[in-house]
């Protein structure tokens, strides 16, 4: 019996042990997390005063005041500082998307809602999208713009599925219309990002305005 119970005993410890060790991992997982958001914080803020190319990795650990090796066990290269701010911000975009989409009934209604969470969870302010347009948009049609990738597989998805509806005509190119929609939110985008368009509002509303035109078509019937 005192066997059992020494054993019990045992069972127990390594249990609480296991519990600990858990805890300790997750507190320090936390603070890493916290570390990379603070790096990222401090970057984005220089990218948005100065410019891309004007900051370099010693600012952005002085602007975050941590040793330049510190940025180096989260990031290799300022560039992969923005590859993380687009991973985080297409991750809250899809996590919104996903939760919503299903009170969408058409093509135009689903493109109405994907479009404003990309644009809002990619582009916060003015001055920081002109600089992650400057850097990504050269990377447009070379398969290296994740923005451009995400966003294109998911319209070409819904176009996809409007068809099986017979919302869309079948002979329709899914991945050419994708590009099309694709083509006029980059550029609104950058309309908007220059001034052109004033509002961000008023940016969404015309990539919608110009999706239902595109779905629709603007002849006469």
């Amino acid at each position: 019996m005192r066997k059992h119970t020494h054993g019990a005993c045992f069972t127990i410890v390594q249990l609480k042990k296991q519990t600990e060790g858990k805890a300790i991992q997750g507190m320090r997982e936390s603070i890493k997390q916290n570390k990379r958001e603070h790096i990222l914080k401090a970057a984005i803020e220089l990218f948005t005063k100065k410019g891309f190319e004007m900051t370099n990795v010693e600012s952005i650990a002085r602007k975050a005041k941590i040793a330049k090796g510190t940025f180096y066990n989260f990031f290799d290269k300022k560039e992969d500082v923005l590859l993380y701010f687009l991973d985080k911000e297409i991750s809250k975009s899809g996590d919104e998307i996903e939760r919503n989409l299903g009170s969408a009934k058409t093509i135009a209604e689903e493109l109405g809602l994907v479009i404003p969470s990309y644009i809002k969870h990619i582009f916060p302010n003015k001055e920081f999208t002109k600089v992650l347009m400057k850097e990504r948009v050269v990377k447009i049609g070379t398969g290296k713009n994740k923005n451009e990738l995400v966003l294109m597989q998911l319209v070409t998805e819904l176009i996809d599925r409007a068809k099986q509806r017979n919302e869309i005509r079948q002979d329709i190119d899914s991945r050419r219309l994708a590009e099309m929609i694709f083509g006029f939110y980059t550029m609104y985008v950058i309309y908007w990002a220059n001034g052109f368009i004033k509002t961000k509002k008023q940016c969404v509303e015309r990539i919608n305005e110009v999706i239902r035109l595109v779905i629709h078509g603007a002849g006469k019937k």
